[in-house]
Formats: C-alpha cells, structure tokens, sequence
C-alpha cells in the first residue's frame, strides 16, 4: 500500500518522496502549497500531488481516504522563529494538525503515524549524549508544541490502536534547503554559499553549535520507521552528528578558501542558537530496533552538499 505524506511539497517530504520512490514504495504528497517548481529538490514523476490544509480536519480525512494507505508521515509544521513570532500558528499547526493526521488515521482505519518531531523538546541542561528517556524541558514554542503533540499520538496509541512513531530530527542540513524562521539555517547556508562563491552573513554567533541530520539521513529514517515491522521504543532521536558554526565555516574553507562567510548575530536567533551549543545525541535506539544508522559523517555530508550545488554530483 501507499504512503501519505503530510508537508509532502516541503523540503523533507520532497526527500522522503524521492526515498520511498527509490524502494518501489508509492505515495502520495499532501500539502497547502504546490512544490516549487524551480527548487532542484523535486517530487518524482510517479508521486501525485494532492493540494489541501492540514487544520481543515475533512481535508485530511479526505484525501487520506481515497485510497488505502499504511502509513501516515506526518510532516507538515511551522518551524522555530515561525512559532515564536505567532504562536498561535505554531499550535494550530504543529498541534491540531497533528490531531487531525491522528483523527484521520482513526477514522480511517489507517494503521500508523509517523511523525517528524524534534530534538528541541529537550533542554539546556539535558545530560549528555542525549537519549529518548533524557527529560524534556523544551524553551521554544516550537519545542513545546513537537512534545504536545508526540504525547497525542501516543495517547491515540494507547486508547486507539494506532501504531504511533516519532523521529526526533536534529536540524536538517541539506542543498538548497530553503527554511524561512528556521534558527539552523545556517548549518546549510555556510556551505552551500561557499560553494557556490556568494558572501554570507551567518546570524548566529561563533559559540553556536547543535546536532544535525542530512536530509538524505532524515529521509532514510523517515522511510525506516514506516516500514518497520515494529518499533518497540516508538519515539527514537536522529542524526547524523554535531556541528558548530566555526567548524563548519572551517569545512567550508578547506574547500573554498576564499569563502565571503562573516559571523554577523542577529540577538534573536543567536539565543535560541545557543541552546543546544553542548549536546551529543545518540541514536543507538534507532540503531538497535530499526537497523537505522547515519550514511554519512560530518565530512562527507559537506563535501556531497557543496558538490551537489555546484551540479558535480546528482541529487
């Protein structure tokens, strides 16, 4: 059967499509906006597009049920600086929308719920590596509103059936990754600008630091958990390593040694960059029950991105 992947038009439902196209697995791409035609990053030929509000519950229950689907991934969402200047969005989004991919999925008898989650529903003092059963203490509304809805689905787990499972991504890093309010942006923008020659002001300051996780990682992560026979812990941290702001220029430098990349902190993003300036995740959970480990090292991520946006190397 098919997959229905909820924010199939943004950046990493456009990388799952290409992943479960891959594997032979069909699917169908749901979401407000119709990809942009002129990202490189594209939905294949054989994933239909299907246009509609993941707020608007009979929406959802509409296109989940025009044909029969395994699973549900879930990842439509307003990311970080997104939640903070509206809340209100954020929750309605990150948190009835997921209740409406939950009702869906009950109503429909659909068996399971992927949901792409966060690391930042952990805490600045969390101790190190992170793992699964670390406590959450999120400071962002974005992180507060990923754990709501994580315990929603394991609620619609425990009183209804559905097989609910979460991906606690670590940013996403990613050729041409377009991300408006994302506070990781960086992570991306560091290396694809160098590469590609075009000064860059990183807006975070020079302590900033966070796990992260390719968008090829991500995707292979995504597909795992929706494929699994089982997934005995039901919510499993992701990554593919840490990075700091400097390590990463250091990487973009290696390369490109005249790389116009200047540190210049916006006071906003700067704090939230902060937070996850010390943490170490570990995903030997996903290891363990899902065979799932990260392809690529810090290293080879940057050398495939920036080869990538140059047109050296197929996406």
């Amino acid at each position: 059967m098919a997959i229905l992947i909820t924010g199939g038009a943004g950046y990493i439902g456009r990388w799952l499509a290409r992943e479960l196209d891959a594997r032979g697995i069909p699917a169908v791409a749901f979401d407000r906006i119709a990809p942009d035609p002129a990202s490189p990053v594209t939905l294949p030929t054989s994933v239909p597009f299907v246009q509609g509000d993941v707020t608007n519950l009979e929406s959802v229950v509409s296109v989940a049920g025009q044909q029969p689907f395994s699973a549900i991934v879930h990842l439509a969402g307003i990311v970080t600086m997104g939640c903070e200047q509206n809340p209100e969005l954020g929750m309605a989004v990150n948190l009835g929308g997921t209740h409406n991919v939950l009702e869906a999925a009950r109503r429909l008898g659909i068996p399971m719920v992927v949901f792409a989650s966060t690391i930042s529903v952990y805490g600045p003092d969390v101790p190190q590596p992170i793992t699964e059963g670390a406590a959450i203490e999120p400071l962002t509304w974005y992180g507060q509103s990923k754990y709501m809805a994580e315990e929603m689905g394991l609620y619609y787990q425990r009183r209804y059936g559905v097989d609910f499972r979460a991906a606690r991504l670590a940013a996403i890093v990613g050729p041409f990754r377009v991300a408006a309010g994302s506070a990781t942006l960086y992570t991306t923008l560091i290396l694809e600008r160098a590469a590609l020659g075009q000064p860059y002001e990183i807006l975070v300051d020079e302590e900033a630091a966070t796990p992260i996780c390719y968008a090829k990682d991500a995707a292979r992560a995504l597909a795992a958990l929706a494929t699994a026979p089982s997934a005995p812990s039901r919510i499993y941290n992701v990554g593919t390593c840490r990075a700091t702001a400097v390590g990463l220029l250091e990487v973009a430098r290696k390369h490109y040694p005249e790389a116009q990349v200047e540190f210049k902190p916006d006071p906003e993003m700067a704090a939230v960059g902060r937070i996850s300036w010390n943490w170490e995740l570990s995903t030997e959970a996903a290891a363990r029950e899902l065979d799932w480990r990260p392809a690529f090292s810090l290293e080879t991520m940057a050398e495939d991105l920036m080869a990538t946006v140059r047109g050296e190397r197929p996406l």
